[in-house]
């Protein structure tokens, strides 16, 4: 066997090992608000009506598209997506291991992110941020060799960042510092044309994505209103210490659900560099390399905005990680056979591939197959629950619950009006999404049907606590986390103050 098939067997052992840890364990019903909405862009891409929601997603959502010519199903599709990408991103981080640092490093940091917790999760569900894990690792791979001397991987980086931006909008932003580092031994002349280059790409998502979601005006209007509402007026910078104890805490988390027990490892080898000043031995390349890989994206999280219910965030720099987790096995290796000649590495490994894999099967974790099995296990008895009304005259209403959402309801009970009152006032009222049919709506005024005469508001938690009129309401628990209040549509005015409510027949009257 020559030189070239060995060093295709590795990577392809690699991505049929990912493909195969990953087709047993999916979810079976779209997991995240955000899933649901990517299914509808399948249908109709509108994102004034967050399908999907702003920024837009567009070359996810063609993607989808591709597939699910052929899949008939949105939930088989992305996630047939999400275990192509897990696949490709073990063998990107394979070779940046590889030639950053070793052949036996490589071996170990696709062992570890294969394992990983919160990748191996987001190889199982319908969400982007797997993809943006693979092109992550894959626009790093093509920047080190460009860093080495390779220049003519020049232009193929600059296409794949500008596709990483088509998928994830930040991807680009949060990577262009590493680019921009990687590049400054190539000459000027060949930077500039790279840089139109990359310009070129994106243009050829961003325009047809603005013109599908109806021009300029309606996109920037939709990007505001998601930025005003959701992301936008909780920065540290506005809200202070708060804000950067929730970010924070946040980000750690998912970097464990990452990193899994290979924390341990960073943290010995990061002391054993410290304690025995080796830090100014260091390659100031590498040191540069991770930094600016994973920094802009961390400071964003820590200072601007992070969701505390989506681990998949750190994706992005998670990669990273996982290679200076690998890296640290081999420093701290090395520094045992100061004492004893044996190699720990693999043993090492083993822990931590072995711990990692039974935090995703055995740990209640965000990022876990329990996680999964409940969901949709929990899904399925609310949307069950939902049924035992009648969709002539009953309305449903939610609140802002991403994982149980009137995106779910509305995507499975296409029957139902549902209803995503917001009633967080920033800036003035947001608007009132609604659905019918799959077919998503935005208004001021919400009109009701006149033969409507209830009403059932869908509780997540602690919803029922915050909302003072619904303890006069009938409760039905659906799960002990999940009750819908009950009540005649008269009532429900009471229970929204800030909404504009009337029926067809008064709206009627009011015309005449």
């Amino acid at each position: 066997m020559d030189h070239k098939n060995k060093d295709v067997i590795l990577p392809l052992f690699f991505f049929i090992l990912t493909f195969l840890t990953r087709l047993p364990f999916t979810s079976k019903l779209l997991y995240h608000w955000d899933s649901v909405q990517f299914a509808l862009a399948l249908e109709n891409y509108d994102i004034t009506v967050h399908q999907p929601h702003p920024p837009g997603y567009f070359l996810y959502v063609m993607l989808g598209r591709l597939v699910n010519f052929f899949m008939k199903d949105a939930n088989s599709t992305f996630i047939f997506i999400s275990i192509l990408f897990s696949s490709l991103a073990i063998i990107a981080i394979y070779f940046l291991g590889k030639e950053i640092f070793d052949k036996k490093t490589g071996i170990l940091a696709a062992l570890i992110a294969l394992t990983s917790p919160n990748l191996w999760f987001h190889g199982e569900v319908a969400l982007t941020y797997v993809v943006e894990a693979f092109f992550s690792s894959f626009v790093a791979l093509l920047c080190w060799r460009i860093l080495k001397g390779e220049h003519k991987y020049l232009w193929l980086s600059v296409i794949a960042l500008g596709i990483a931006g088509g998928i994830r909008q930040n991807t680009v932003v949060f990577l262009f510092p590493l680019w921009l580092f990687s590049v400054k031994g190539v000459p000027l002349r060949k930077i500039i044309p790279s840089l139109g280059l990359l310009g070129i790409v994106c243009l050829l998502w961003f325009i047809p994505m603005v013109w599908m979601t109806g021009g300029w005006n309606a996109y920037q209007s939709a990007f505001r209103e998601l930025w005003l509402f959701n992301t936008g007026h909780v920065s540290v910078f506005e809200k202070g210490w708060g804000s950067f104890q929730i970010f924070s805490t946040a980000l750690a988390n998912f970097v464990l659900y990452g990193v899994g027990a290979g924390i341990f490892i960073l943290g010995i080898a990061a002391y054993s560099l410290i304690r025995h000043r080796k830090l100014r031995f260091l390659d100031s390349n590498k040191i540069f390399f991770f930094l600016l890989w994973f920094m802009p994206s961390v400071l964003f999280y820590l200072l601007i905005f992070i969701h505390p219910a989506n681990p998949g965030y750190v994706l992005i720099f998670l990669p990273a990680l996982l290679l200076l987790t690998a890296a640290s096995i081999g420093f701290i290796s090395n520094d045992l056979k100061g004492f004893i000649t044996k190699d720990f590495a693999p043993l090492i490994a083993s822990v931590i591939i072995v711990i990692n894999t039974a935090m995703f099967f055995f740990s209640h974790y965000p990022a876990s197959y329990a996680q999964i099995k409940n969901h949709d296990n929990n899904l399925s008895i609310m949307l069950e629950g939902i049924k035992t009304f009648n969709p002539e005259n009953t309305v449903i209403f939610t609140y802002a619950d991403i994982f149980f959402s009137y995106r779910h309801v509305m995507y499975y009970l296409p029957e139902y009006r549902v209803y995503q009152p917001e009633l967080r006032i920033t800036g003035g009222l947001r608007k009132t999404f609604w659905c019918h049919n799959r077919q998503t709506f935005v208004t001021d005024v919400i009109t009701l049907p006149q033969e409507v005469n209830s009403f059932g508001i869908l509780l997540i938690a602690e919803d029922n606590k915050n909302t003072q009129p619904i303890q006069q309401l009938s409760i039905r628990e659906v799960l002990p986390f999940i009750q819908i209040a009950v009540g005649p549509i008269e009532q429900l005015q009471e229970v929204y103050p800030y909404l504009t409510i009337q029926s067809q027949k008064n709206s009627r009257d009011a015309m005449l």
